[in-house]
């Protein structure tokens, strides 16, 4: 299939980009600067790039009625209702594909729901409406509502590995780095994790399903219930950091602060029983090494 993909040089649609082309796939890649050096990791993968803009759909739209799915990896953070709109507006105007239906994989997050009382996260909790992303429901329910587009919403939890690229764990690698490391919450709170790899398993398994699963969310998450404050010794260790931890309390302006301050933890049911995906790498603290050299040894490609 003809496959395009947004934000292929951030953390979870480059890795998608790499799979699917893996598993025989005709992708293409949009991004705006082409001369960023992780894109041409995604050219030796056989990936293509296009340059384009996701908040300018003239900017991608022939790519986009030629393409067979679309899996949508990017959150604008100047204008997120405004550019996702703007692409749902774009998809529902192409014209139909003879024998075929456009599939749209949107990405949003289990980071979507705020505080829902310490329930596990599942496809059946609605976001708490206080919450600041809690908008990115209604942005689901839109996408999930495109005339003429199987829709699938993808929620991954809080990713690692492969360097941890953009990651919170990649901010307490540069935390040790910094010398001076600040835990600021609740030192019991703790969060589900899931490795890059495992959630390039779940697009794919999104792009080849049937018609089936059009119209569903999907949480994919290891389902663990790890602490924050653990992962965190876990990256300052792998990264070399010997100093203390101080504790204090949430800092207005430090989303991660809001983070650390309640429970996140998910559950894969659903993924699991009707996708057939399994998380198979190893655990956050486990892997932590290994992300730790990953992220060290592409230094040079942030």
């Amino acid at each position: 299939m003809r496959i395009l993909i947004t934000g292929v040089t951030g953390y979870a649609g480059f890795y998608a980009a790499i799979r699917l082309a893996a598993a025989g796939h005709q992708v293409t890649g949009l991004a705006r600067n082409l001369e960023s050096p992780r894109l041409d990791i995604l050219r030796m993968h056989e990936v293509a790039i296009v340059r384009g803009d996701v908040s300018l759909p003239e900017t991608y739209r022939d790519v986009l009625e030629a393409s067979h799915v679309m899996v949508y990896t990017t959150f604008d953070k100047k204008a997120p209702k405004e550019t996702d709109r703007a692409l749902f507006a774009t998809l529902a105007s192409l014209p139909d594909r003879p024998g075929t239906r456009r599939r749209l994989i949107y990405t949003t997050g289990c980071s979507i729901m705020g505080d829902v009382g310490g329930r596990v996260l599942d496809e059946s909790i609605e976001p708490n409406p206080a919450y600041p992303l809690g908008f990115r429901r209604a942005l689901e329910i839109e996408a999930l509502g495109i005339a003429n587009v199987g829709t699938v919403v993808l929620r991954p939890c809080f990713m690692y590995g492969n360097g941890g690229f953009n990651s919170q764990v990649a901010d307490w690698f540069e935390i040790a780095k910094s010398g001076d490391a600040v835990y600021r919450g609740d030192q019991e709170k703790a969060w589900s994790w899931l490795h890059v790899d495992d959630l390039s398993e779940a697009y794919l398994l999104a792009v080849e399903a049937d018609r089936s699963i059009d119209g569903e969310v999907f949480c994919i998450t290891d389902g663990t219930r790890t602490r924050c404050l653990d992962v965190m010794r876990a990256a300052l260790g792998a990264a070399g950091y010997t100093g203390e931890i101080r504790f204090e309390g949430p800092m207005k302006g430090d989303s991660a602060s809001t983070w650390f301050d309640r429970n996140e933890v998910s559950s894969s049911a659903k993924a699991r029983r009707v996708l057939g995906w399994e998380p198979r790498r190893p655990g956050v603290l486990e892997a932590m090494p290994a992300t730790y050299a990953g992220w060290a040894a592409a230094a040079g490609l942030r």
